[in-house]
């Protein structure tokens, strides 16, 4: 819809942009038509337009013709009772007087007929015809809060319509509903007017910027009508509250491939106190220069929030409320969560020697790292059902290998003859605790009874016999240990050292006995040096002789 008004022409005149130069003297110059539209508004009926001659002008008429009309059709008004308004009568603005009251709204074919002081008469069409609309009015616009905040994010609008048609003078209240634009980026809103005109309207502003709030009649019935300075435009802008994180831990210890739980409470500064943020989006964010991680959980009535993140290694991950339309940006948090990467523990074995010593190895495997000093340990443990009571026989240092492939760990050290056996893993907050696989190890005890070195004294030269007897352990029971060699030592008196006086093969109830000649006086046993792979050594009675 085209909007004119006199004002307008008011001010195009006062500029001096419609006026030309008066010619000095008469050259049969016609007058000039500006324009031709509604005065003050297209609801008051009066007509008016801007022109100029060389001389004064006397007589204005103007004949409306129906809108839609062709040349030829016939007039529906004349009006011809023009005053000037502003400017001079050679250049200026003239307006009728009596409001036209025509039977249609439209905008009317206008063909004006200008006379001049010289006689010289112009009759000019307009190029945009006369305006003859209704005219929107809109009283009582409120809009509050116009800077709603995190307590009060509802936004009241309220106001008034009524419409004057120019047909008839009078201003009515109209029958139609308001197009109502609100701060939230323009989103439109159609609210109905009550008896009395009057609409009202209460929205959540949810856009972070806000925006414009303006209204718009929309006629049940449309017909022309002017409203292009009806609506009143008020800004809504959000008011944004400061907020804080305070979380539950600093420190978090996770398993390699679980979730860290990231939680805490997030609180709103409003009113002067702190306050439980509900709502509000919360970023938990870890990154390094290969990617990264993140969780965005949203707050609860309470304030609360719960994130989960599966961080592929040890880092901080940041925590801090993300901005919205009433609530700034945190300060920073952070949390260090610590991934405890797998570990396992391969290869283990132990074997049980001939001296009843163990030795335990295998490959400890880190991931992809090396453990420091402090962690970088491996527990060799036995117990003797190897469910229940396990103890710690010896503690050993992996060597340095790729902890991709393995680091290997070695360790000896003295146990039973039978039992369990398995390698374990303390591990650390960096790396998960281990296991090993159980083994079995177990040799047959030995032992060697009755052991004697006879006769005591002896003289020298004279035979010396030590005798005993070699039993093993097996089904529960100390039972003989037949057609084994057991090897007889002597020790001079003085001396350290052991001399082999010999062997001797046990008998089918595990007796032995073996005949030296004696020389010096000195301590004499029996041992049982070279089992086979399933026993253990053992050792007699030592027997200290004279020899006179």
């Amino acid at each position: 819809m085209r909007k004119r008004s006199l004002a307008l022409a008011c001010a195009s005149v006062a500029a001096g942009v419609l006026l030309g130069p008066v010619p000095a003297a008469h050259a049969a110059v016609a007058p000039e038509l500006f324009w031709v539209g509604s005065a003050e508004s297209p609801a008051s009926g009066l007509v008016a337009l801007s022109a100029q001659s060389d001389s004064a002008i006397t007589s204005i008429t103007a004949h409306l013709y129906a809108p839609g009309s062709a040349a030829g059709d016939p007039e529906v008004a004349e009006v011809s009772d023009f005053t000037l308004n502003s400017g001079t009568a050679q250049s200026g603005v003239w307006q009728t007087g009596t409001p036209l009251r025509l039977a249609d709204l439209g905008t009317y074919r206008v063909v004006v007929d200008v006379t001049d002081a010289d006689g010289d008469t112009s009759s000019t069409q307009g190029a945009n015809g006369y305006d003859y609309w209704l005219q929107a009015h809109l009283t009582d616009f409120q809009v509050t809060p116009q800077n709603p905040d995190y307590e009060h994010q509802d936004v009241s609008v309220s106001g008034r319509y009524t419409v004057t048609d120019p047909r008839t003078g009078g201003t009515t209240v109209p029958d139609g509903q308001v197009n109502l634009s609100t701060g939230n980026t323009g989103e439109y809103q159609k609210v109905p007017l009550d008896a009395d005109g009057r609409f009202s309207l209460t929205y959540r502003q949810t856009y972070e910027y806000g925006g414009t709030v303006s209204t718009w009649l929309d006629l049940a019935q449309p017909e022309p009508m002017y409203q292009g300075s009806v609506s009143d435009n008020v800004s809504v802008r959000p008011v944004q509250s400061d907020t804080r994180v305070t979380l539950d831990a600093a420190e978090l210890d996770v398993k390699e491939g679980k979730a860290a739980q990231v939680s805490g409470t997030a609180e709103v500064y409003v009113g002067g106190a702190w306050k439980p943020l509900a709502g509000a989006t919360v970023d938990e964010i870890w990154s390094d220069e290969f990617g990264g991680v993140a969780s965005r959980p949203v707050t609860g009535a309470d304030g609360r929030f719960t994130g989960q993140l599966t961080l592929p290694k040890s880092g901080s991950v940041e925590v801090q409320v993300r901005s919205g339309t009433y609530v700034k940006t945190s300060p920073l948090q952070k949390v260090k969560v610590y991934v405890a990467e797998k570990t396992s523990l391969t290869d283990f074995t132990a074997t049980l020697n001939k001296y009843s010593e163990l030795t335990a190895k295998g490959m400890l495997h880190t991931g992809s790292s090396v453990p420091g000093y402090a962690d970088n340990k491996v527990e060799l443990q036995y117990s003797a059902d190897g469910k229940t009571g396990w103890k710690t026989m010896k503690t050993v240092v992996p060597g340095n290998s790729d902890p991709e492939s393995g680091a290997r760990f070695k360790g000896t050290f003295d146990a039973p003859y039978k039992g369990y056996y398995r390698a374990h893993f303390k591990g650390s907050r960096n790396w998960q605790e281990s296991y090993s696989k159980v083994v079995h190890a177990q040799r047959i005890p030995t032992r060697i009874t009755g052991g004697n070195a006879s006769p005591e004294p002896v003289r020298k030269g004279r035979t010396i016999t030590y005798k005993g007897k070699l039993q093993h352990y097996t089904s529960g029971a100390w039972k003989a240990y037949a057609g084994q060699k057991v090897k007889i030592l002597f020790r001079p008196k003085g001396s350290s050292s052991w001399y082999d006086m010999g062997n001797t093969t046990t008998r089918t109830d595990g007796t032995f006995s073996k005949g030296t000649t004696a020389s010096k006086d000195g301590t004499w046993v029996a041992v049982l040096l070279y089992p086979n792979s399933t026993h253990l050594v053992s050792a007699g009675y030592e027997d200290y002789v004279d020899v006179v």
